[in-house]
């Protein structure tokens, strides 16, 4: 069966992993492994254990007896492009329980700062809500009796706001979401290789793409090199990745450029995802004879330092939300009401 149709397949039967269970499912997956068991065997335990829905595990079970990569099977089950490389290169240095570890560690905190982020934008919401809905009340029941009381005139500017807001907030809703949409086609056009590039140049951006980037190759490439891999074996299995994906189209260009005598860390200094770090550890660590340490230890960094900056910006999200919520509802009112101040004063 074809991977396009195993897909199809796995969708028309509702055959996905929530984030949640996809952690749940990988943590469990490598203490079965850590502790003997095969993946067969593993997948074997699940079904008996029911600890998740049988349609995926029998799924998984049904791909791996005729013959299907684990990778293959997986990606048919919404796991994220990142992870199935991962697991390929686990399966080539051998520390997949590790890799698995790891990754089950990764979707626990990313699923904690989706929760966090859940609960900073629960009451600005819910203040948008009533700001709109103060708004609309406005409009409907208490400016038509301020104007026909003639306290208040027409062409105020809090008034044109107030009889406005309906459509600036629908035109700011639909603008966004138009933008949204239109960048997602327009990025789902261009390479994998030409997104990291467009990616790395947005402002502000910019610093958390290119240190997370950074951190997930040297994890990756630093596993490999400890195993005593060279950079050749390396670009070959970047190659033959079963999904297409920054690693593997990146390994296209280094491997060209490789044959023309350019040295695999003055690449990366060209490359504008990449850290500058990055290329002075790997000339470093190649002088040294400690590649592959220098790197897991400078991912190990890069990582803790991203999700650091991450949870900082969580924390600042809200107060921000609220500061511009404030302005807002104190700029209507006072644009609105001072007139009619100034109208009671001159009666």
């Amino acid at each position: 069966m074809g991977l396009l149709t195993r897909i199809h397949f796995s969708k028309s039967k509702g055959i996905s992993l929530s984030k949640k269970q996809s952690a749940d499912f990988f943590k469990l997956l490598a203490e079965l492994l850590k502790n003997g068991f095969s993946v067969n065997q593993s997948f074997s335990f699940m079904k008996k254990a029911k600890i998740f829905p049988q349609s995926i595990i029998e799924f998984l079970i049904t791909e791996l007896e005729k013959g299907e990569e684990l990778t293959q099977s997986l990606m048919t089950l919404g796991i994220s492009s990142e992870i199935i490389t991962q697991i390929e290169f686990a399966q080539s240095h051998g520390n997949l329980s590790g890799t698995l570890q790891g990754i089950e560690k990764h979707l626990i905190t990313l699923q904690k700062q989706r929760e966090n982020m859940g609960k900073i934008l629960v009451y600005p919401l819910i203040l948008l809500m009533f700001l709109f809905s103060a708004l609309l009340g406005m409009r409907q029941f208490l400016l038509p009796q301020l104007q026909m009381s003639g306290l208040t005139a027409t062409d105020n500017f809090g008034v044109q706001i107030v009889q406005g807001s309906p459509y600036y907030i629908g035109g700011f809703v639909l603008t966004m979401v138009v933008l949204s949409f239109s960048t997602q086609q327009f990025l789902k056009g261009k390479t994998a290789f030409d997104r990291a590039i467009l990616l790395a140049r947005v402002p502000w951006f910019r610093s958390y793409y290119v240190q997370y980037l950074s951190g997930f190759f040297a994890l990756e490439w630093g596993k490999l090199f400890d195993q005593g891999m060279e950079i050749k074996h390396i670009i070959e299995l970047m190659k033959n990745l079963v999904n297409d994906s920054l690693m593997k189209e990146l390994s296209e260009i280094i491997e060209a450029k490789l044959t023309e005598g350019e040295a695999f860390y003055q690449q990366l200094e060209g490359f504008p995802f990449f850290a500058d770090e990055l290329a002075l550890i790997i000339q470093q660590g190649e002088m040294k004879g400690n590649l592959g340490k220098e790197l897991l230890i400078y991912s190990g960094i890069c990582r803790r330092s991203f999700f650091t900056r991450i949870e900082k910006l969580i924390q600042w999200f809200q107060p921000i939300i609220f500061l511009i919520i404030a302005i807002a509802v104190v700029g209507i009112y006072a644009a609105m009401l001072l007139p009619i101040y100034g109208g009671i004063e001159n009666l």
